[in-house]
């Protein structure tokens, strides 16, 4: 409002300057003198001339035409700014307008490359094998077609045959491999492996003898069956002891090799005397003279059979690990310490296993197995392969079975105890121990762990219906301990609980002896 009043203003006094110019110029007296010159007549006054006022035009500012106001000149300032922000303006728009077309440009591209490859290069085909029925799954092997079943979104297969029936001449003999047709199945059909098949002949740890001669399977439970992504393998070599008590915990899992993406392989393999029986008459009956250790050539046939087959399962050949648990675990550390471990699988790993491992020769083993000889009343070789095979398990003595974990005795004799594995001289032909401290050391990668309380038996559990601290130290006091006046300073180390007692017996049985077979050096 301030600004349009002041222009008002300059417009009256510009609009008066021109009335009074125009009077001034209408009143003053023209004098004519000669020529036709016209001057202007000059009043008198007081003895001076006066001469008319005249205002000029620029006296009287106008805003808007000649001059500008002070509103004006800050309008002014303001407008220079404004343009030169204007002129500033088009060079940073310029440079984003630019730099967004240029990323269009480059998503574009982008996008026509993606719609080119999806075009032009043909989707990688499904290597699944098809699921039948929507149930049975088909693979191949060596020996012919197998069809396995789903189970937890995971494909088994149960009771492939890996090797020829260790029956008739083949019974005490190493593993057989399935070479032949005429060792296979009929091809024209697939071989049904949708359950479980019979267990190798054993004695439980109950007593009973139960399982079949002719085991000599394996099962294979895998995620799926295809070539494109190969999985890693585990084995799977489970037993209490080795004259029975398997697969016991070790059985392959559908679940979990759906869930962790690997293969699980859990062979048969014989155990007990049909198993590892050294004996002076086998060793003589076969045209490279040894005996024993029938059970471990199983495993070791098996490993073969995944070299050969595990890819059409989805298996990668290359990375196979071999897991053994408690006596398991002893035939796997005896494998990990062979000669040509590594063209067989690439690691093992062994929980709760013994440190008992194969330390006599072939003769001194058939020297100290003389008297089973005498228990089944025979004299040759020929006289085993006819005997009934249940007879021949069940005809062992008290000390070659297995010993319900506990502490040592004050009868028990270490040097006396029976020993199944041997150096055959075939696949075992050095101790353990001696591959294990030479300079090249372990042919494989080797990890050994055990669990807190894995020398305690359900047995022992079960002697009391409580644990007291008084029938701890008793216990303690009617082992090798108390002979050997050792109890409260074992108790001192051990709380006089069941747990306790059990950690105790682990360490003695387990612990100590697989800690001093890892540290050994010769």
């Amino acid at each position: 409002m301030s600004e349009k009043s002041e222009d008002k203003k300059d417009i009256e006094l510009e609009e008066r300057e021109k009335i009074l110019n125009s009077e001034n110029k209408d009143n003053t007296p023209i004098l004519e003198i000669e020529n036709g010159i016209k001057i202007h007549k000059t009043d008198i006054k007081e003895g001076r001339e006066v001469q008319p006022k005249k205002i000029p035009i620029g006296g009287i500012q106008m805003p808007g035409f000649f001059t500008r106001s002070k509103s004006k000149e800050r309008c002014k300032e303001k407008c220079e700014l404004e343009k030169q922000q204007s002129e500033e303006e088009p060079s940073w728009k310029h440079k984003i307008k630019a730099y967004r077309i240029v990323i269009s440009a480059f998503l574009v591209l982008i996008m026509f490359l993606i719609i080119i490859i999806t075009v032009t290069i043909p989707i990688a085909p499904d290597n699944s094998v098809p699921i039948r029925d929507g149930r049975f799954v088909e693979t191949i092997t060596s020996c012919g077609r197998v069809e396995g079943v789903l189970e937890d979104s995971a494909v088994a297969f149960r009771g492939i045959p890996y090797a020829r029936p260790p029956i008739d001449d083949l019974r005490f003999k190493s593993a057989q491999p399935l070479n032949s047709i005429s060792y296979c199945w009929n091809n024209t059909t697939p071989l049904l492996t949708h359950n479980a098949t019979n267990y190798c002949l054993q004695i439980y740890g109950n007593g009973t003898v139960a399982g079949s001669e002719d085991c000599l399977t394996l099962d294979v439970v895998t995620p799926y069956v295809r070539y494109d992504t190969p999985l890693p393998v585990v084995v799977l070599i489970g037993t209490e002891s080795l004259i029975g008590g398997s697969p016991a915990k070790m059985r392959p899992s559908a679940r979990y090799a759906r869930s962790r993406d690997v293969i699980f392989v859990r062979p048969n393999f014989r155990l007990g005397v049909l198993g590892f029986l050294a004996v002076k008459e086998l060793t003589e009956s076969v045209h490279l003279p040894t005996s024993g250790n029938y059970g471990l050539s199983d495993i070791v046939q098996a490993l073969k059979w995944i070299q050969y087959n595990i890819e059409h399962f989805g298996g990668d050949r290359r990375s196979v690990t071999l897991f053994g648990h408690r006596a398991g675990a002893t035939l796997v550390t005896a494998l990990a310490a062979t000669r040509g471990a590594e063209k067989l699988f690439k690691q093992a790993w062994a929980t709760s296993g013994g440190a008992i491992f194969p330390g006599k020769t072939l003769m001194e083993l058939e020297m100290g197995n003389k008297h089973y000889m005498s228990n089944v009343q025979c004299e040759s070789a020929e006289c085993l392969l006819k005997a009934d095979a249940e007879y021949l398990v069940n005809s062992v003595t008290d000390t070659w079975r297995k010993p319900q974990p506990d502490l040592p005795s004050k009868t028990e004799e270490p040097d006396k105890r029976h020993e199944w594995l041997v150096l055959d001289g075939n696949i075992l032909k050095e101790h353990p121990g001696q591959i294990w401290a030479s300079e090249e050391g372990l042919p494989v990668k080797l990890v050994l762990g055990t669990t807190a309380h894995a020398g305690a038996s359900e047995k022992l559990f079960f002697k009391h219906k409580e644990w007291t601290e008084e029938l701890v130290r008793q216990h303690v006091e009617d082992s090798k301990l108390g002979q050997l006046n050792v109890v409260d300073e074992v108790l001192k180390l051990y709380p006089s609980t069941y747990q306790g007692l059990s950690a105790m017996i682990s360490d003695i049985r387990i612990v100590c002896p697989l800690l001093a077979v890892s540290t050994l050096t010769l």
